[in-house]
């Protein structure tokens, strides 16, 4: 589909070209949630220690970090389509690979997977920016509640498939859905022409206060919900005795929490003039949460609560800053690009941070201290990536102003 005639009214083949992403979404998460509740199993099958399986549950977010930066080049080269399309294959062939039975193959297929999806995780958001300009916010509102819900599917129905047809079978299960996407994103191939050099089209991001800003929010609000996963419920056993059975019941509720901001949030954004009080409005709600863990943890589904409706709104508006603070599709695909390397990279290595210093200083205190600075900052750099303007058009005087 040639940019100059994107689609923008969301009927007829626009909203074909909108289905077909969406369905691309599916398989954005439910690949890799569903590793977690299976770990003990593939320990026990393999006779993997913690450090091994807590790698192959990571293996994902790393791939997210490192990768993130080279779906921009690899769009330029391929155009738009056909790159989402080899995303879609490396996605189905990680999961035949998680099938083969061994360690390796194990973790060669989920390393696979996380390449499919680190590069979709960005290039989606671009095509939303260069197809839907004047649905930016309903768009991108659709595509977060779709990665949210089928996040939370791929853990909810890992166990039950695993019950059915064991834990192998209940990875494996997600092919279904990625072999439909690679179908339904065949018949986007046709007619495609790469997008075509714009004055200023390519802008080096890394340069730009405001794409750090942008990145930063990104990064942080990632980080939080990444530590909450891995370590919400160790955290409440030791502070408050709360079974593991308890705390994931409160993940779940947080989870309800986080779509319904999801949902919510775009309203928001669509009625104001910029997004500096919504950014640090949001962050500060989940400052606030933190600090209710420190403080007071008895209360901690209460918090989560809180926590949910800050974590959902932050991604949201996330996701559509990739855009907002982009001149072009090129250059939305290149920040989303830059911010999801600088943001899954955090969120890779401060959940191990944290699991370190928890170790080492045998208590929670230090580490929720942490997080309270690492939403402290969200709220600094909400505030600042919320002002108009895009990376290409504006020159900030630093990082901080």
């Amino acid at each position: 589909m040639n940019p100059s005639s994107a689609p923008q009214a969301l009927r007829g083949k626009a909203l074909l070209r909108l289905l077909a992403i969406l369905i691309v979404t599916l398989n954005l998460r439910g690949a890799i949630t569903g590793v977690g509740p299976l770990l003990q199993e593939i320990q026990a099958h393999f006779g993997m220690n913690a450090t091994a399986a807590g790698l192959l549950a990571s293996l994902p977010v790393f791939a997210f970090g490192i990768l993130s930066p080279c779906a921009a080049p690899l769009a330029r080269r391929l155009g738009m389509e056909w790159a989402i399309f080899v995303s879609m294959l490396l996605l189905v062939a990680g999961i035949g690979l998680r099938y083969v039975d061994g360690p390796a193959w194990l973790y060669l297929g989920t390393a696979v997977i996380g390449c499919g999806i680190a590069f979709n995780n960005v290039l989606l958001p671009g095509l939303l920016r260069r197809d839907f300009a004047s649905r930016l916010t309903l768009v991108t509102a659709l595509f977060t509640m779709v990665l949210v819900t089928c996040g939370g599917l791929g853990s909810g129905i890992a166990i039950p498939l695993a019950d059915w047809g064991g834990w192998r079978f209940s990875l494996a299960s997600w092919v279904a859905p990625a072999l439909v996407g690679v179908l339904v994103w065949a018949t986007q191939l046709r007619g495609h022409s790469a997008p075509p050099e714009r004055p200023g089209g390519h802008v080096r991001m890394w340069n730009k206060a405001l794409a750090w800003q942008v990145s930063l929010f990104m990064a942080c609000q990632s980080t939080a919900f990444y530590v909450l996963i891995a370590w919400f419920p160790s955290m409440m056993h030791d502070l408050e005795g709360i079974s593991a059975a308890r705390s994931g019941v409160i993940l779940f509720i947080y989870q309800i929490f986080v779509l319904g901001s999801v949902m919510a949030t775009p309203l928001l954004i669509q009625r104001s003039r910029d997004q500096r009080l919504i950014g640090a409005g949001l962050a500060a709600i989940i400052l606030a949460a933190f600090l209710g863990l420190f403080f007071d943890p008895q209360h901690a589904l209460g918090w989560m609560i809180l926590m949910g409706l800050g974590a959902g709104g932050s991604l949201v508006l996330s996701i559509t800053l990739f855009s907002l603070r982009s001149a072009t599709a090129e250059q939305s695909v290149s920040l989303s690009g830059m911010a999801q390397a600088i943001g899954y990279t955090m969120a890779a290595v401060v959940p191990i941070v944290i699991g370190y210093l928890h170790d080492v200083l045998q208590g929670w205190t230090v580490p929720l201290l942490l997080m309270i600075a690492i939403s402290a900052l969200q709220v600094w750099m909400g505030y600042l990536s919320g002002r108009q303007g895009t990376c290409g058009a504006r020159e900030n005087g630093g990082l901080c102003g």
